[in-house]
């Protein structure tokens, strides 16, 4: 990566590199939300699409920041911080179901 005067420069540290790429904040996030889509079964209403991929676009902003405030990972999400509050609260679940094991 490189600036335009053709001098190095490190990638931004919220860009992420993967087997598919490298990709900035907001196509991870978008990655994220259509990977939830995906997985969603064919006769999922438009409504719970929209509910899976907000979700999943948290969930992704949460384990990404797990130390920011609800209100600032809302901010980011362009949700409510209740809606985050509820997503956190389900991943803390998730790890406490998987530790039990």
């Amino acid at each position: 990566m490189g600036r335009i005067d053709g001098v190095a420069a490190a990638r931004p540290s919220t860009w992420t590199q993967s087997e598919e790429g490298i990709f900035c904040l907001s196509c991870s996030r978008a990655l994220a939300g259509e990977a939830a889509i995906d997985s969603a079964p064919s006769d999922c209403s438009s409504e719970d699409r929209a509910r899976l991929r907000r979700s999943a676009v948290i969930a992704f902003e949460v384990r990404r920041t797990p130390d920011s405030p609800d209100g600032r990972i809302a901010s980011a999400c362009r949700t409510s911080a209740s809606a985050v509050k509820a997503v956190r609260l389900s991943l803390e679940e998730e790890a406490k179901a998987v530790s039990w094991r």
